[in-house]
């Protein structure tokens, strides 16, 4: 009962955010008598975002048969209310400083896969994050979301593994410094809104988060 009527209370908020941008729009049309600018595609009311993970270290004196070492797999989840007609998200995850060396190497975008989740409007759909939906900069890891399409609520999960122990394997020295406190992962959702759109951040809440691993190294000792 108590969801059924947050739920009834935002689509009368969305109606009337709609109905208060479209008389605005209308007023300073008749008052400049110039053609109307497009009106807002995206607005989010209230957002919250969730960054989880598992940690293998590197194990670097020999390969053990079935057993894969060297990698971080990242979940994150956003859960968003609002609308959003047709704009691209971006998922940015901020490796720690330590991995900066490691994520210079050309081989590094290569070893990073995983899969997405949207639900929207149209139903829930999943995809593949190929090589290119992916941009590396520095230790930024951005991910282009395909396009979405909902009212009212709208989620997106994805699953990223980084394979950081097939670039590591490739050089004699370690690549990946120490951290006493453990290693700190920062993820964040941004939307290409349009520069129309009259709120460019979600009103309440945010899509960001950060997830510690327990490891102080990246290699088993």
């Amino acid at each position: 009962m108590f969801r059924k009527l947050i739920m009834v209370s935002l689509s009368v908020l969305l109606l009337s955010s709609s109905f208060v941008l479209s008389s605005s729009i209308s007023a300073n049309a008749q008052s400049t008598n110039q053609e109307l600018k497009p009106q807002p595609r995206t607005l989010i009311l209230t957002a919250s975002g969730d960054l989880d993970g598992t940690f293998v270290p590197y194990y670097e004196k020999a390969d053990i048969p079935g057993l894969e070492t060297g990698y971080i797999d990242l979940h994150y989840h956003s859960f968003n209310t609002g609308f959003v007609d047709g704009d691209h998200a971006y998922l940015t995850i901020e490796l720690p400083r330590e991995f900066s060396t490691l994520a210079k190497q050309a081989s590094f975008k290569e070893n990073i896969s995983g899969t997405m989740q949207r639900k929207g409007l149209l139903g829930d759909r999943t995809f593949t994050i190929t090589q290119d939906d992916l941009t590396v900069s520095g230790t930024r890891i951005a991910v282009k979301i395909p396009r979405e399409l909902w009212i009212i609520s709208g989620e997106i999960m994805a699953d990223i593994s980084i394979n950081y122990g097939n670039v590591q394997k490739n050089y004699p020295i370690r690549l990946v410094q120490n951290n006493s406190e453990g290693f700190l992962f920062k993820s964040a959702l941004r939307r290409s809104m349009a520069p129309w759109d009259p709120i460019q951040y979600p009103l309440i809440g945010t899509n960001s988060d950060t997830w510690q691993s327990p490891y102080t190294t990246a290699y088993w000792e």
